[in-house]
C-alpha cells in the first residue's frame, strides 16, 4: 500500500512570493504514525510537480485557508483516477462540511490518533467522512516527526522543533488556539532532548581555536556554515515559566543558535531573559500586534502594554537577543497614521526584523464571525485570505488605504537606510543573520 502525503502550493504573484521557505512538521508527524508497512511519500509542491498518474492507494493533503482551493483542485484531479483523498488541517477543521464536497474523508484537529483509525479503516473499505477525537493528544505521545522525507535542498538551513502544543489566550483573529486547544501541553523534557540529539551534537562541531577565529569576523557564521540554527514553532514557548527555563537549561547543552515566539512581557522577566540568552537564544518573534489599547482590549491581547513596547525591546536587547516583531494593520481603531507610527517604532528601535500584516479574519475565528455578521466581509476567496490582502471593509479608512499603506511599511521597514540603522549601526546582534533576512525582504519589496 501506498500513501502520498502532500503540501499544496498556490500561484503567488511575484511580489508576494517568499524568497526562502521554512520547512513543516505536520506531514512528517502524521508519516510517523503511518503503519510500518506502508509506503509513504511527501510532496511539497511549492519545489515539486505533482504526478498525478503516480500510482498511489490513498492521498492525504493538508492546507491552511489560502491554499485550500488549490487542495481542492488538486482533491478533484486524483478522485477523477478514482483515488480517494483525505484532508486535514486548519481549514479543513474549521469547515469540514465545505472540505467534504471536495474530499472523501476530513480529519479534524490533531492527527496524531485519528490517522491510524482512519487507514484501519480505509483497509477495511469502511472510510468513514469525519475522523475527531474527543481529546487532545498526551504530550508524550507526539512521535518523532519523519524529517527524513522532507527535501533538505528545499528549504532554508534551520530545524524545526515542536516543545509545547496549544494556547491560552483567546486572541479573536487565531484559529491555531481552536485547533490545539486552549491548555497548554508540554512535550517530557527527556523526548525533547531525544529529539535534538537527532538534530544537534552536543559537542561543538569545529575545533575551539576555528570557530573563535572565525567568531572575530562574525559569530554566527560557524552555525550557518554548519546549519546548527533552531526553529522552535510553539506558539508561545514562555506560557510555562518552569518548563521554559528547564528547555533553555537543556538547549545549553547543544551547540546551536535558535529563536521562538514569546509575548513583549518576557521582556519583564529577568530569568526567562538570562536562561534564553544563555541558550544560544538569537531571536524572539513577538506580537506587538497594534499601539491602540483598544485594539488590543478587542482582539484579547489586553495584556499587551503599547507604553512599555519601546523599553521591552531595550531590555531584550541589552542581553543580546534580537526582535521579529509583528504588528496587524486595519483594525477597528486604526486609522490612516497607523503605518507611519509602526515604521518610526521599528526603525527608533532597531526591531532587527518586523512584519506588518493585514488583519485576515480566518474562517471559524470570532473576528470573522464578527465582521460576517456586520456584513463588512466583502470577499471569500480563501486565496486572498493570506494577510497581505484586504478582505473586509476596515471602519476608518479605504480598503485601497489598508492595502497601500501596508505595502508602504513593508517597503520603508526594509529599505537600505533602515537596514543600515537597524542593522549595521552597533550595538550588534546577530547582524548576520538579521542582514541575510532584511536584505531578501528589500528584494521582495523592490517589487512592490
Amino acid at each position: 500500500m501506498k500513501i502520498l502525503l502532500i503540501s499544496p502550493e498556490r500561484e503567488r504573484k511575484k511580489e508576494e512570493a517568499f524568497l526562502f521557505r521554512l520547512g513543516f512538521l505536520n506531514l512528517p508527524y502524521v508519516a510517523a504514525v503511518t503503519p510500518p508497512d506502508i509506503e509513504v511519500r511527501i510532496v511539497d509542491e511549492a519545489f515539486e510537480k505533482i504526478n498525478f498518474e503516480e500510482k498511489v492507494d490513498l492521498v492525504g493533503l493538508t492546507a491552511q485557508t489560502p491554499v485550500a482551493p488549490r487542495a481542492y483542485q488538486i482533491a478533484g484531479e486524483f478522485r477523477k483516477r478514482g483515488i480517494p483523498v483525505v484532508m486535514g488541517g486548519v481549514h479543513a477543521s474549521m469547515l469540514p462540511e465545505e472540505a467534504l464536497l471536495h474530499v472523501d474523508a476530513v480529519i479534524i484537529g490533531e492527527a496524531e490518533e485519528t490517522w491510524p483509525l482512519l487507514i484501519e479503516d480505509f483497509r477495511k473499505g469502511k472510510l468513514k467522512r469525519i475522523y475527531q477525537t474527543d481529546r487532545l493528544i498526551h504530550p508524550a505521545a507526539v512521535p518523532l516527526p519523519r524529517r527524513d522525507l522532507l527535501n533538505p535542498k528545499f528549504y532554508f538551513p534551520l530545524k524545526l522543533l515542536e516543545t509545547t502544543r496549544g494556547c491560552p489566550h483567546h486572541c479573536d483573529f487565531c484559529g491555531v488556539s481552536k485547533f490545539f486547544g486552549y491548555r497548554y501541553r508540554n512535550r517530557p523534557l527527556s523526548e525533547i532532548d531525544r529529539e535534538l540529539a537527532t538534530l544537534f551534537k552536543k559537542e561543538p562541531v569545529m575545533p575551539p581555536l576555528f570557530k573563535r577565529a572565525l567568531s572575530l569576523f562574525n559569530r554566527d557564521l560557524p552555525y550557518f556554515l554548519k546549519r546548527k540554527l533552531l526553529y522552535i514553532i510553539d506558539s508561545n514557548v514562555a506560557c510555562n515559566k518552569q518548563f521554559a527555563l528547564e528547555l533553555a537549561s537543556l538547549l545549553k547543552d547543544y551547540d546551536l543558535l535558535w529563536y521562538g515566539h514569546a509575548p513583549v512581557s518576557i521582556a519583564f522577566d529577568q530569568k526567562l531573559l538570562e536562561g534564553f540568552s544563555q541558550s544560544g537564544c538569537m531571536a524572539i518573534n513577538i506580537g506587538f500586534e497594534s499601539f491602540s489599547p483598544k485594539n488590543l482590549k478587542a482582539m484579547g491581547k489586553g495584556f499587551n502594554h503599547p507604553s512599555h513596547y519601546e523599553e521591552a525591546v531595550q531590555r531584550i536587547h541589552d542581553y543580546g537577543i534580537g526582535i521579529m516583531g509583528t504588528f496587524i494593520v486595519g483594525l477597528d481603531d486604526d486609522d490612516p497614521d497607523v503605518f507611519q507610527r509602526i515604521i518610526d517604532f521599528c526603525i527608533h528601535s532597531k526591531l532587527d526584523w518586523a512584519l506588518t500584516f493585514i488583519m485576515a479574519p480566518y474562517p471559524g475565528t470570532e473576528s470573522f464571525q464578527r465582521l460576517e455578521r456586520e456584513g463588512r466581509i466583502f470577499c471569500k476567496d480563501w486565496e486572498k485570505y493570506d494577510s497581505l490582502n484586504v478582505v473586509y471593509q476596515p471602519l476608518h479608512m479605504s480598503s485601497e488605504e489598508l492595502q497601500r499603506g501596508m505595502r508602504r511599511v513593508w517597503k520603508e521597514t526594509f529599505s537600505l537606510p533602515s537596514i543600515y540603522r537597524r542593522i549595521l549601526k552597533k550595538p550588534w546582534i546577530h547582524p548576520f543573520f538579521y542582514l541575510v533576512m532584511n536584505l531578501q525582504f528589500h528584494q521582495l519589496t523592490k517589487k512592490w
